[in-house]
């Protein structure tokens, strides 16, 4: 009996112990880590590029859209009786950092093809503190005029990005961007002035989350150094709707273009001025495998 009673208290002890550690090894046990998700909330915000890529094999079909000066009044219902803009485009993610893309504008019918590639990402331990991206494009214009003027190499433009973003909590995501374009060929337009072929500037970007599906971003594209005469800096304030599938994006943007390039180096309108236009764009995600 006594040596039954003595087994008895060796497993209950055991037991004990066992139990004990375990609970003990779960409140040690490390923090998950992994990489920050939902920095910002698709690819670009009005016209500007995030750090966001695409997932392998996903694919993001866009409408970009904008309309004319808000300035006009109503006699041009405050821009949407002007002229549009549109660029239509296809990313696909090539790995999880690496995506690539070709969109289509209907101003001069420029084409761009672009690749994004992102170096490091933000861990949600803090070891890597930001997240960095790098992005390449180049556009060439199609227009009827342009084809048989210009040679092929004098139609083409080129702009490079590097992108550090951090999301500093659920809520807030700051982005920004040394950024170059340049143009091959500089079509004058004014009598005065001189315009310059490459151009310097530095993308400022930022998003705060209001809840689940909705979020407040800005860009800012300030021009560094020499920019060409009666030029401004781009300016955009976006609110921005997520479905699941679907990503929609409302803005105010002063800029006309959607490629990064053309903002920069053409966009001529103040948003002090009131000289700013509604837009949209509609992005669509869908995964091509597994």
């Amino acid at each position: 009996m006594n040596i039954r009673k003595t087994a008895l208290l060796i497993l209950v002890t055991l037991f004990g112990s066992y139990s004990v550690s375990a609970q003990m090894l779960e409140r040690k046990r490390a923090v998950q880590d992994g990489p920050v998700e939902d920095i910002f909330l698709a690819g670009s915000i009005a016209g500007l590029s995030t750090v966001t890529a695409l997932p392998q094999k996903n694919m993001n079909s866009m409408v970009m859209h904008n309309f004319g000066l808000v300035s006009g009044g109503i006699e041009d219902f405050y821009g949407l009786d002007g002229g549009a803009a549109v660029r239509l485009g296809i990313d696909y993610g090539v790995t999880d950092k690496l995506d690539i893309g070709i969109g289509r504008t209907g101003i001069e019918d420029v084409v761009d093809l672009r690749a994004k590639y992102v170096i490091l990402e933000q861990l949600k331990s803090d070891k890597v503190p930001v997240q960095i991206a790098i992005k390449g494009d180049l556009g060439i214009s199609t227009q009827k005029e342009r084809r048989f003027d210009y040679t092929f190499t004098e139609r083409l433009n080129y702009f490079t990005s590097v992108m550090v973003a951090r999301k500093f909590n659920d809520k807030l995501s700051l982005q920004v961007a040394p950024m170059v374009s340049h143009f091959n060929t500089v079509v004058k337009e004014q009598n005065n002035g001189k315009l310059y072929n490459t151009i310097v500037g530095l993308g400022i970007a930022g998003r705060y989350k209001l809840n689940n599906r909705n979020a407040l971003a800005f860009e800012y594209l300030p021009v560094l150094g020499n920019r060409n005469p009666n030029t401004k800096d781009h300016v955009a304030v976006s609110f921005e709707i997520d479905t699941g599938g679907h990503v929609f994006q409302l803005f105010f943007m002063s800029g006309r273009w959607f490629t990064e390039q053309h903002l920069l180096a053409r966009t001529d309108t103040n948003i002090l001025d009131l000289d700013f236009r509604f837009g949209f764009n509609i992005n669509r995600f869908f995964g091509l495998g597994k």
